[in-house]
């Protein structure tokens, strides 16, 4: 007989759903509050919210100087603390001059480190969820790397990836601000307002896919939340991406609409206001131009067989 799913679990499982759903859509902000469980749940939901977080760091990195703490590196390891993998910017960021997989962990980290380890994952688990830990790094040539750091024990997964190491770093504004004015000394105008620029529209571009369930601010509005001009945010952001922000955020939401229609059982008119459509003929006279069938011929065609 097969264990009913509970009224909480579904919550959560329906949680982690709606995460999935925004990174399909190009929103890397969504993040799981862990219940305090350590179960196959949260560790999805741990697992995702790294993912968003590098994948988010990668577009946008020089927007996070101002957010501390930040997610900085995670290392990987199985039952018997040997090293399964680790984020793309460890082996930089630690100066790793080879590969660390099926390593030790006593190999990276210094001994009085590799107790805390040991120690936080043996315990008893009653220490909170999220606990900042200081562990001593150990680079290449053998100098120590302090970071503050997580200590996941990672269940309802196969053994090669038993637990996880999060590290994380705090910015220093004064170091921060020094090194923008060295850069701004030694860089040409010209590339420091392109790249400026760059930052700026993919802000904004991520303000969008952040906003699909609502209607898009006017330019001026739009404009004074990103503070530049609705004529420069208008020309700029057409030149990127080769499109208009009007057309841009139609096109998404109903990329959105499209996803959630083929994935789910949601009803169409449930779905309408998800993407921010008001009125259910606008949703559907703008569906058929996009996907050339109606909302309801579409997920006749497309939806797939959810048991």
């Amino acid at each position: 007989m097969e264990k009913e799913i509970s009224n909480e679990e579904k919550m959560r499982f329906n949680s982690l759903y709606q995460q999935i759903i925004e990174i399909a859509c190009g929103n890397f902000m969504f993040r799981q509050e862990p219940s305090g469980r350590r179960d196959p749940l949260d560790t999805i939901g741990v697992l995702l919210n790294m993912m968003s977080e590098e994948i988010y760091n990668s577009c946008f990195k020089p927007q996070q100087r101002e957010e501390h703490p930040e997610f900085h590196f995670s290392i990987f390891l199985d039952e018997n603390y040997h090293i399964t993998s680790y984020t793309s910017e460890t082996p930089k960021i630690l100066k790793w001059d080879e590969k660390k997989i099926n390593r030790p962990v006593s190999e990276i980290l210094s001994s009085n480190s590799v107790k805390v380890l040991k120690e936080e994952l043996e315990s008893n688990g009653e220490k909170p969820y999220q606990r900042l830990i200081p562990l001593d790094f150990l680079t290449e040539n053998k100098s120590l790397y302090r970071a503050s750091c997580t200590i996941q024990k990672m269940t309802g997964i196969n053994s090669d990836c038993s637990f996880a190491i999060t590290a994380f770093r705090f910015g220093n504004k004064d170091e921060e601000d020094e090194k923008d004015r060295n850069t701004a000394r030694s860089s040409k105008p010209g590339k420091k307002e392109s790249a400026a620029t760059k930052i700026l529209l993919k802000q904004v571009r991520l303000y969008i896919l952040r906003n699909l369930h609502t209607e898009l601010p006017s330019l001026k509005e739009l404009g004074l939340i990103h503070r530049t001009n609705k004529t420069k945010l208008k020309e700029e952001f057409k030149k990127m991406y080769g499109t208009t922000i009007p057309r841009f955020h139609m096109k998404k939401r109903l990329e959105k609409g499209a996803l959630l229609i083929r994935s789910t059982e949601l009803p169409i008119s449930i779905i309408m206001q998800k993407c921010g459509f008001k009125d259910h003929s606008h949703f559907s006279k703008n569906f058929k131009l996009q996907y050339g069938q109606t909302p309801s011929q579409y997920r006749m065609e497309n939806a797939w067989s959810i048991q």
